[in-house]
């Protein structure tokens, strides 16, 4: 069972009262939302040969490791509103031992056509300090809300963490609607001047090979075909090609950490950095010993199932919603009426398989 505190159960309290305002409300519009999740536009072809694929050499850190993730889950959802929670969340790793952590509350957020653009912007303008042009779609503002927690850590461990020490972030170092142009290159900029080694670490990729191929498969392919099995890292852009677009704030690399896993990531190195990134590597590579998880660094697996929204979680906040929505006088009837998706019935048989 999830421990509530009084703040979180405020909340439900308020989520109730919207619910019940959301029975008695008639449709004023009908919006379609039209926004598409901006894509990836940088298309990388380059030829690989044997020697675009550099041999890990592993070193054990003596320096701390931070890592930053965070996690969302939609709670109930009732078309022209949802109510969902996130939180994020940062552990500091040194000589193998964990030496800090901190994660964030859990933020119980009911979102609406109304008040999106209020929650959206004073997110925003809370991490940026300015407004944003445009608030997302109903679909995309949790995710939004959740990376904007996890870059307010991203800054206070810049201002914390000491010269040397490594802060890995879940996902690319590239500038979009999250994190923004100016944000990124401030945080960047602020990474260099503490000489503190920025790098993140995507699990997925859509960045693609070619015009058809996924990145990441197809460099694992031509490294079996080239390289061999074993330890490497492949980078796939310069900086001269990170300054031609602008938004890219990573030297790109594909790194696959552990001979013996099945798995290579896509990794984003701090383009000001000056590392070498045989050193950068060959740290990632230590950090990516754990058997449970062999092949990707330890302390991101770590950060990453302390924040995550578990399915029990869900299920308590959802039981504890609607036992205090019925407490309020919304009947039974009307919380079907409202959350009730004939997809579940559809998709019945499969959860009997």
């Amino acid at each position: 069972m999830l421990d509530f505190d009084q703040k979180l159960d405020e909340k439900i309290d308020w989520a109730c009262d919207f619910i019940k305002e959301a029975l008695r409300e008639s449709p004023s519009y009908v919006e379609i939302d039209s926004e598409e999740e901006e894509k990836e536009p940088l298309v990388l072809d380059k030829d690989l040969d044997q020697f675009s694929f550099k041999e890990i050499y592993e070193s054990k850190p003596e320096v701390k490791i931070a890592a930053v993730d965070g996690g969302s889950a939609t709670i109930v959802k009732g078309r022209s509103f949802f109510i969902g929670v996130h939180r994020a969340g940062y552990l500091i790793f040194q000589e193998g031992k964990r030496v800090e952590k901190k994660f964030s509350s859990l933020s119980l957020e009911t979102v609406s056509l109304g008040n999106l653009k209020e929650k959206y912007f004073g997110a925003y303008s809370k991490l940026v300090g300015e407004e944003p042009t445009e608030a997302p779609g109903l679909d995309k503002i949790l995710d939004r809300l959740r990376l904007f927690k996890e870059w307010r850590l991203v800054l206070k461990l810049l201002d914390e963490l000491n010269p040397d020490d490594f802060l890995l972030v879940d996902g690319s170092l590239r500038a979009s609607i999250v994190p923004p142009y100016n944000f990124l290159s401030y945080v960047t900029s602020k990474a260099k001047k503490k000489n503190i080694h920025l790098v993140g670490i995507t699990k997925t990729s859509t960045l693609y090979w070619g015009k058809k191929s996924p990145l990441i498969p197809m460099v694992v392919k031509k490294s079996e075909e080239l390289y061999g099995k074993g330890k490497w890292y492949c980078r796939l852009s310069d900086f001269d090609c990170s300054l031609k677009n602008p938004n890219w704030f990573g030297i790109i690399y594909v790194a696959k950490l552990k001979k013996a896993s099945d798995y290579a990531f896509r990794v984003d190195v701090n383009r000001e950095d000056e590392i070498l990134p045989d050193t950068i590597f060959s740290v990632l590579s230590n950090l990516a010993s754990d058997p449970s998880v062999l092949g990707y660094p330890y302390p991101l697996a770590a950060i990453h199932n302390h924040v995550r929204i578990t399915s029990s979680e869900i299920e308590d906040l959802r039981y504890r919603l609607q036992q205090k929505a019925l407490q309020k006088g919304i009947s039974t009837l009307d919380w079907d009426l409202l959350f009730s998706d004939f997809h579940e019935v559809l998709n019945l048989d499969l959860k009997n398989d």
